[in-house]
């Protein structure tokens, strides 16, 4: 941007100008307007240089050596009149560039000199009065085609440009970023079904390791129950033979007495044998809870979503399938028969014949 009012030099010729303008005597109506207007228009130049730099780049470029030979000419009395006729002339045409920045309501002062320099054209000479037909009718057209060849223009335009590509990029990117979110969305679902998977595949992995232990104490307690069941039989069973077998003849019930320790021996065992049994029945009912749950963690999440939709419609068509699929299948301990229960059985039959023969 050239600058021309804005320079210290200029502000300092314009200011000169206006003292000696404010001292011009007027012989006509038509000349104190005139005057008038010159001042008006220079004042606002002097109190506004950077406005007027910004919005007259077309007549600093075009008409600002006219003006400042205007401004610096000695003007002597005869000369007087015709000067301030160029002056007025020159300074409309600033003021009619000026005029298109500016928006529609501050027009009124434009019109105003607009329409007295139409109604007094005749007062101007003719080189002036086609100048200002010029004005007029061609400087805006003018105007125009030096702001289109002016860089920032031409700035302008490539913005234009640019902008209209930048729209063209954009849908092409907000078309591929909203395929891309649906193949995102989708991988995000996949991965959130695998993380629901993972989190139930580690709970089996921490169930099939539990009862990896539990089977092998499983194992150890069905051995213990064997050997112990294998060798109280055994035992009754040798004392028996022993009985059957032997050359001594039994006069009364103390010649038994040499079967007292495998009645020990026999009673010990039976003792331990319910205890291993007891484990044992209780290692199995754990075992099989942990397959139960094994084999829940394996359907679980699937079934979680179809019981939440079918729910809905139907409330109570899965409780008794519920019911028999999470019940427990093990059967509680107390239903279990005792080791001693055909024992204490016994003791009550001989404890009644006893009672009868007294």
């Amino acid at each position: 941007m050239r600058k021309f009012f804005n320079s210290e030099e200029n502000k300092d010729i314009i200011s000169g100008y206006l003292k000696m303008a404010y001292r011009f005597e007027s012989e006509s109506e038509f000349e104190k307007e005139r005057n008038g207007h010159i001042i008006n228009i220079l004042t606002s130049m002097k109190d506004k240089p950077q406005e007027w730099d910004e919005n007259t780049q077309f007549n600093i470029s075009d008409t600002s050596s006219e003006l400042r030979k205007s401004l610096t000419k000695n003007q002597l009395d005869s000369e007087k009149n015709e000067q301030l006729n160029i002056m007025m002339v020159i300074l409309f045409s600033f003021y009619s560039e000026y005029q298109l920045y500016k928006p529609v309501e501050t027009m009124e002062p434009y019109s105003t000199l607009k329409n007295f320099l139409k109604t007094n054209k005749d007062k101007f000479p003719e080189n002036l009065s086609l100048y200002l037909d010029y004005i007029w009718n061609e400087m805006p057209s003018s105007i125009l085609k030096f702001l289109m060849s002016n860089q920032d223009f031409a700035t302008l335009r490539n913005f234009i440009e640019v902008k209209k590509e930048a729209a063209l990029l954009k849908d092409l990117w907000d078309t591929e970023i909203s395929q891309k979110k649906l193949v995102v969305d989708k991988l995000k679902a996949s991965l959130e079904s695998y993380k629901d998977g993972f989190n139930f595949v580690a709970l089996y992995a921490g169930f099939k390791s539990l009862g990896d232990a539990k089977q092998k104490e499983l194992n150890v307690a069905t051995f213990f129950v064997l050997i112990i069941g294998a060798i109280i039989p055994s035992i009754i069973g040798l004392g028996f033979y022993h009985l059957a077998n032997t050359k001594t003849h039994f006069q009364n019930i103390y010649d038994l007495i040499y079967f007292i320790p495998a009645a020990a021996l026999s009673a010990v065992l039976i003792y331990y044998f319910r205890i291993s049994l007891s484990n044992y029945n209780s290692l199995r009912a754990q075992k099989m809870q942990i397959e139960l749950r094994k084999s829940l963690c394996q359907f679980i999440q699937e079934y979680s979503r179809y019981s939440s939709e079918i729910s809905k419609e139907s409330p109570g068509l899965l409780v008794k399938f519920e019911e028999v699929i999470f019940s427990n299948i093990m059967t509680s301990e107390d239903k279990i028969p005792s080791t001693f229960d055909g024992l204490e059985q016994i003791a009550s039959l001989i404890k009644a014949v006893k009672t009868k023969g007294s």
